[in-house]
């Protein structure tokens, strides 16, 4: 999103030291904080201790956060006070700093709140694709807070680098603001599609064979209270998708102006379909405060579809969005009834 640079500095001015004074408070009253929150787990019989887990991740996300904060100014200083930001030394430093983020928070997860991911080497293979086909196209349903991360993990586990499609409301985090926007990825403003579809046509320049452009077509975390307004509101614009889309049951229905633009701007690219089980029941902090660390696997599958079958007419790319969120949907439907059918052993 083009943002007036005096703006830009106003905001960080705010969040810069918001973030790195929360980080100071959560490290100084943490000797204190937790053995409280033990108690008051073990009270409620929670033996897990999932208040001191989530304490502890929390307190992680906001040091890694920190660190990326105090890192950008030096980086910035190397690269030609910001004029050489773009340089293959400059984007090495940053993706590195980028990874070792996403690593340390990755390990934190599994060993706090028990947020392993499975990704099986079929659904690996499909995520790799072929060495050298071009750089890819990543669309994933969005239930959590969680999943956010998750195309990021799997495709950088099929040795891929990530440019991300962000909502602008993760600009109030400067780490995400500093580090994923020297990184190519672009925050876009939720209702406003013709600015979105500018900032994303832009952000592919530079593509290579291993870049990755991660999007949720949703917009926004799913909700069953979300899922019948956003049908309604697509019955008074579009008639006949909102009539298409209106069984959907566990997903929102998607936008798909992200997805066309990026269909355009990258003529030869495959599409990826992410889809994940395990964190439809745990959306938020609050869900693990009551039950980490979580026992099953998240468990994502990736489909593959090659550029040669998906159309090119945009309103045909679009029944096509349509109908892979509609068998999306219908999966997962499909894998709750399972889950709250099988026999207690």
């Amino acid at each position: 999103m083009t943002e007036p640079r005096l703006h830009r500095w106003r905001r960080r001015a705010r969040t810069i030291p918001s973030m790195l004074v929360a980080t100071a408070v959560a490290l100084f009253l943490a000797p204190v904080a937790i053995p409280v929150l033990a108690v008051a787990d073990l009270v409620r019989l929670r033996t897990s201790v999932p208040s001191v887990r989530v304490y502890l991740f929390a307190l992680q996300y906001l040091v890694n956060d920190s660190v990326e904060i105090l890192a950008a100014g030096p980086y910035w200083v190397l690269a030609g006070f910001g004029t050489r930001l773009r340089s293959p030394a400059s984007i090495q430093r940053h993706r590195r700093l980028q990874q070792w983020s996403l690593d340390l928070l990755e390990q934190r997860a599994v060993q706090l709140l028990g947020l392993r991911v499975d990704l099986s080497p079929e659904d690996h293979a499909a995520l790799a694709g072929e060495r050298g086909s071009g750089p890819v196209i990543v669309i994933s349903r969005h239930v959590s807070l969680f999943d956010a991360s998750l195309p990021g993990i799997v495709t950088h586990r099929a040795g891929y680098v990530s440019r991300g499609i962000i909502m602008a409301e993760l600009l109030a985090d400067p780490g995400f603001d500093l580090l994923y926007g020297r990184l190519g990825s672009v925050f876009v403003p939720r209702d406003d599609g013709t600015t979105a579809r500018q900032a994303i046509a832009r952000m592919v320049t530079g593509a290579t064979d291993n870049t990755a452009y991660i999007l949720f077509p949703e917009g926004r975390l799913f909700r069953p209270e979300q899922l019948e307004r956003s049908i309604d509101r697509l019955a008074s614009s579009d008639p006949d998708r909102a009539k298409r889309l209106g069984g959907l049951s566990s997903a929102l229905p998607p936008r798909p102006g992200g997805l066309l633009t990026l269909l355009e701007a990258l003529s030869a690219a495959d599409v990826v379909v992410l889809d994940h089980r395990g964190l439809d029941h745990h959306q938020g902090l609050a869900d693990l405060l009551r039950s980490a660390p979580v026992r099953e696997p998240i468990t994502v599958t990736a489909r593959r579809i090659p550029r040669a079958e998906i159309p090119s007419d945009p309103a045909a790319q679009t029944r096509w969005l349509d109908d892979v969120w509609l068998a999306l949907d219908r999966d997962v439907s499909s894998s709750e009834s399972i889950q709250l059918n099988r026999p207690v052993s």
